[in-house]
């Protein structure tokens, strides 16, 4: 079993300006495999810091896995520190540098010394094509250690993590694949989804599990211990009979994929009307490839003007009830509806915070509605939390709402 520490480079995330995604999307793609992640390591944009911090990773680990620091400008140093270390001279890619010139032609514009850095990789290290942007990744083998480096920017490394880092080092150590079995579920706590598991008649001597919580879904990973495979129609068994309608098909990364693949199997169109949310539903179907086919359109409707004059919701609901109420958001998921000739809508009017709460509305309340030909219904919830929180979990349940109409019709 080889050990493997991450290295995250950028002082950005040594302030506490950013997050380290990073580190966490590298351990989960590993956990699936014999290799095993021993540490992470955080480190700023200072030599001294990231060689101390490099030879420490070396010394504890037998695969060292970084990403960061292969930018244009100064403070990208992996490139230099990784020179010293390894006593080897940084070299131009070719193949890396035309893209790059391509790029910039496109633009009228040419490449400037500092862009070449970001195409330069240690002489004689396997180099990994950037798919999604201009700095390469690259392996280099010295004293048996294994060192990778990759671009720091999420949207660039995970493809070229996932797709030829990952890859490589399973062809460089064959049997470190472990066969696994991804079950992801929305909307439930991640201790009942824990529980969920633990009840599940399964082998548990023979499979390893764990359980990774982002906002509104618990993904699920089991993993076999040994070469055999998993008892994937056992497992998938047991989890739909936990879960219920709050498992995703296997299929599905997330919510707005799984609801788009549902939505054009059964040939239904849809449309959004969202306030507190402002956009963010229809964002979030529009991402998934392909919801042209299923998706309407939407209205961000987030004054009383907007919502009478463009979702027909009356006056007398909205003076009546509140903007923040079940009639409101069923007359707006009725008005989007209309408005779109959709076969179903989903609406979203709540407060979102940290201002504009009453002791009978406060702070995180959210109502919503789904409207068919047939059937409406609505719900609010009540979300604690900031206002990025209050609006995403807001949108994980209006989409879950469309997803369930959609369930219970079947």
């Amino acid at each position: 079993m080889r050990r493997v520490a991450v290295i995250s480079t950028g002082s950005e995330l040594v302030y506490g300006r950013l997050q380290d995604s990073n580190a966490a999307f590298i351990s989960a793609c590993l956990f699936p495999t014999a290799f095993t992640v021993i540490s992470h390591h955080a480190v700023g944009d200072v030599s001294e810091d990231l060689r101390r911090t490099l030879g420490t990773a070396l010394s504890e680990a037998d695969i060292v896995i970084m990403s960061g620091g292969l930018g244009p400008t100064d403070d990208d140093l992996t490139i230099e520190v990784v020179g010293e270390l390894f006593g080897v001279r940084p070299a131009v890619d070719g193949p890396s540098l035309a893209r790059m010139e391509s790029f910039f032609k496109s633009m009228g514009r040419e490449p400037l010394s500092g862009d070449v850095r970001m195409v330069t990789v240690p002489e004689g290290s396997v180099v990994f094509g950037n798919e999604t942007g201009l700095a390469p990744g690259f392996m280099i083998n010295h004293n048996d250690k294994i060192l990778v480096a990759m671009p720091g920017v999420p949207h660039e490394m995970k493809p070229m993590f996932e797709n030829k880092v990952l890859p490589r080092l399973l062809s460089l150590f064959p049997g470190s694949g472990r066969d696994s079995l991804t079950v992801r579920v929305v909307l439930m706590r991640e201790a009942e989804v824990n529980n969920l598991v633990r009840s599940m008649s399964l082998p548990f001597k023979t499979i390893d599990w764990g359980i990774t919580t982002s906002p509104g879904m618990n993904t699920v990973c089991f993993v076999s211990r040994a070469a055999d495979l998993l008892p994937r129609e056992l497992i998938l068994k047991e989890a739909r009979r936990a879960f219920g309608d709050s498992m995703l098909d296997t299929s599905s990364k997330n919510l707005e994929e799984d609801l788009v693949r549902l939505l054009e199997a059964a040939g239904i169109t849809v449309a959004v009307a969202e306030s507190c949310t402002g956009g963010l539903v229809a964002q979030r179907i529009t991402d998934v490839p392909g919801s042209s086919r299923v998706f309407q359109g939407g209205i961000v409707a987030y004054s009383n003007e907007a919502k009478e004059n463009l979702l027909d919701v009356s006056a007398e609901i909205l003076y009546t009830y509140g903007a923040v109420s079940e009639e409101t958001a069923l007359a707006m998921a009725h008005g989007a509806r209309r408005c779109f000739k959709a076969d179903v809508a989903v609406a979203v009017t709540g407060i979102a915070g940290p201002g504009g709460g009453t002791e009978a509305k406060p702070v995180g309340t959210v109502c919503f509605a789904v409207g068919t030909a047939d059937t409406d219904r609505v719900f609010t919830r009540v979300i604690p939390g900031d206002r990025e929180r209050v609006r995403r979990f807001s949108s994980q349940y209006a989409l879950d709402g469309i997803r369930g109409s959609i369930l219970t019709s079947k």
